[in-house]
């Protein structure tokens, strides 16, 4: 398990699971995950206990549809098919919690690959944040700001 922990960056990768609850300086990360990634940046120069704009970033096991593989001399394995698109990615489990005293108005809005809002997908807020089994990305935001509609 590794964490990280910056100003302006906190998270966590690896074996969440075995952390049990993580409590980062500005952040709590809980999930039943045994193989994930959880990272909050924030986006505007400012650390995660003042930011207005922050990326919540959330990753897990990923393997091309069809990918195989096969046992080889050794107790090594073998690619025998590298797959084809869609690529398909562990469903995500559990929750990010910010510390501030504002994690309440901070609205969180959960986005497609590609950083754009999912329309109608808003995600409550900051207070804490259910991890939805196929989201990447959310945005997290005071007020004024917002990420572009889809």
């Amino acid at each position: 398990l590794l964490t990280l922990n910056a100003p302006a960056a906190q998270g966590a990768v690896g074996n969440l699971k075995s952390g049990g609850k993580l409590s980062l300086p500005d952040m709590v990360i809980e999930s039943p995950m045994e193989v994930a990634g959880v990272v909050a940046g924030a986006l505007d120069g400012e650390g995660l206990a003042k930011s207005g704009k922050i990326l919540l970033q959330v990753m897990s096991e990923e393997k091309a549809t069809g990918f195989a593989t096969k046992l080889a001399p050794k107790g090594h394995l073998e690619i025998t098919d590298i797959g084809r698109d869609p690529w398909l990615v562990r469903s995500y489990e559990g929750s990010v919690t910010f510390k501030r005293g504002d994690a309440s108005s901070l609205e969180v809005q959960p986005l497609d690959a590609n950083g754009v809002a999912l329309k109608g997908a808003a995600a409550g807020n900051a207070a804490r944040i259910p991890l939805q089994p196929g989201t990447s990305y959310y945005l997290v935001t005071g007020k004024g700001e917002q990420a572009a509609p889809r």
